[in-house]
């Protein structure tokens, strides 16, 4: 009975996915469904802590939604934000156009900061990401984010956050 509980909580769905890889210089975050103000600044929290507001970032949000004001949503942005003058890497989002005010409310308070667009699939972000960023000009042949071997994962939900391992799942050559 403990064995099967233990399971069922290891396997059980985290509204937010944080995915980086240092070699590609890009962080990947997939939310899905409804999405609380403590979980989003987790997530916030952990990307501010890997110190990586260079690489690019692409955020899926099709699948999400969240009841944030806009104090909560600024408060975010300026721990994205940290401090000096680091250049930011630009920020691709997925939205459904029927939603996604997040998104647009982030957007807006990046203006001058960094590039930030939005898009209603992955092909088009990715587009996007790789004709904007340096760094993704510079990736090794044969590779994408996505088939680093070294990336870090973690998972969110409430107040929690979970290691993923990801040497064991299996890695894509780029299409």
């Amino acid at each position: 009975m403990i064995a099967r509980r233990r399971a069922r909580d290891i396997l059980a769905p985290m509204p937010i996915y944080l995915e980086i890889s240092r070699l590609h210089r890009c962080v990947t975050i997939v939310a899905r469904g409804k999405i609380a103000p403590d979980e989003i600044m987790g997530a916030a929290q952990k990307l501010f802590e890997a110190q990586v507001p260079t690489f690019a970032k692409l955020v899926d949000l099709l699948d999400a939604s969240a009841d944030v004001n806009l104090e909560q949503i600024g408060r975010i942005a300026t721990l994205l934000r940290g401090g000096g003058d680091l250049k930011r890497g630009p920020v691709a989002f997925m939205v459904d156009p029927k939603r996604g005010e997040f998104a647009r409310a982030f957007a807006a308070t990046e203006t001058g900061e960094r590039p930030v667009e939005l898009f209603k699939n992955i092909r088009e972000a990715r587009a996007w990401l790789e004709q904007i960023d340096e760094a993704a000009r510079r990736k090794p042949p044969d590779s994408t984010p996505w088939s680093d071997p070294k990336r870090q994962a973690v998972m969110f939900l409430g107040g929690q956050q979970r290691d993923v391992p990801v040497s064991d799942r299996p890695t894509y050559k780029a299409a």
